[in-house]
């Protein structure tokens, strides 16, 4: 049996979702080649960053990958999300609590780059529309 990260449910062995919650039971980083070995996991999950945007949420996924540092979510990694009617879509991303320091810092410097863009996006938008 798993427990869930978020929620401390019970879930199946074989399960990627929590059912009771929803959050996502497989980490973030490819399984090693060696067959012998057993997945890691994260075996003290904290809270890292809550990401309201998706795209930006992905690229962070991306970054967390890159370092080699386990991650979960609390979303299903599978198909297109669509959101109608101004609902609101946010991504839990968690870490092991022995990777925390570097998966905060690696956040920090990501905000930045978003500022950064987020800036530079709408310093165009409005030159455009003058």
């Amino acid at each position: 049996m798993k427990i869930c990260h978020v929620c401390s449910a019970v879930c199946e062995e074989n399960a990627e979702l929590c059912a009771v919650c929803g959050a996502d039971l497989i980490v973030g980083v490819e399984e090693t080649n060696n067959e012998d070995c057993e997945k890691d996991e994260i075996k003290n999950p904290v809270l890292l960053a809550t990401i309201a945007d998706l795209v930006s949420a992905e690229i962070f996924m991306d970054i967390l990958k890159d370092n080699e540092i386990l991650f979960s979510t609390n979303q299903a990694d599978e198909g297109m999300k669509i959101v109608f009617g101004g609902g609101f879509v946010s991504v839990d991303l968690y870490v092991d609590n022995d990777d925390f320091l570097k998966a905060e810092e690696l956040y920090k410097e990501f905000l930045k780059t978003e500022n950064e863009y987020n800036s530079q996006f709408d310093e165009e938008f409005t030159d455009d529309e003058e």
